[in-house]
């Protein structure tokens, strides 16, 4: 089972795809990412499920598919006041399923579905912050980045790579390099997996190519290779 940052590797990677592409702004960037790849969907869905528990799937009765959509943009764009959130599901209650405002235990299914949201964002905070700290650490350091790929990118310039390709590449040594509580192993195979399910199969090759040419020349120093070194000075010690 895929490990809960690659989903947040997955979003980085979008965010920068898009800054990178059609150069938007970085913070709208990865706000649009961790929105749509991270809370849009699940949000959605519990949302829809409020909807048909109140009118059914009468069309006349209200529109569930409205209410899900906008419920959930709500809710994300409002994730840090659940006072706000809870008053813009009122409103999309009134606004989409009118006829809800007949239902008795409206107030208890609004209720119901807004702490189940918040419940699922709070359950995701991890993953949006790791996301976030990839895409500022890889701005960050693009300069350099860029440098060292385009020495181990044989016969390669980074103008010539595909963006997807360029992207992945730049996270993942962003990883290498500045990351020291991520072993080596695990940024080089979570970037071959992401090339393997958004780019090509050469990209595969490609990638894996030059993070093993920066590995081994770079030689990154991670807190495990720190931790080993310590115990085996102390245990050579006395």
């Amino acid at each position: 089972m895929p490990s809960r940052r690659r989903k947040a590797r997955e979003t980085a990677l979008k965010a920068l795809y898009q800054i990178d592409l059609v150069q938007q702004a970085p913070g709208d960037a990865i706000e649009h990412a961790i929105a749509e790849d991270l809370y849009q969907a699940p949000i959605e869905g519990f949302a829809r499920e409020t909807a048909v528990r109140l009118v059914g799937n009468d069309p006349a009765a209200g529109d569930v598919e409205g209410f899900a959509h906008g419920v959930a943009g709500r809710l994300v764009s409002s994730r840090r006041d659940q006072a706000g959130a809870r008053q813009a599901v009122e409103m999309a209650a009134k606004e989409f399923l009118p006829v809800s405002r007949e239902f008795p235990t409206l107030a208890d299914e609004l209720g119901a579905l807004c702490n189940r949201a918040f419940e699922k964002i709070e359950s995701l905070v991890e993953i949006e912050q790791f996301a976030r700290t990839l895409v500022d650490r890889t701005l960050e350091h693009q300069g350099s980045i860029d440098g060292i790929l385009s020495r181990y990118a044989d016969n390669w310039s980074l103008d010539r790579m595909a963006s997807l390709d360029r992207c992945i590449l730049r996270f993942a040594t962003c990883e290498l390099l500045h990351f020291p509580e991520i072993p080596v192993n695990v940024s080089i195979n979570e970037a071959i997996e992401l090339a393997k399910k958004y780019s090509t199969e050469r990209s595969c090759e490609f990638v894996n190519g030059i993070l093993d040419k920066v590995q081994r020349e770079l030689k990154p120093v991670k807190t495990e290779a720190r931790r080993r070194e310590s115990q085996t000075s102390t245990d050579g010690e006395g």
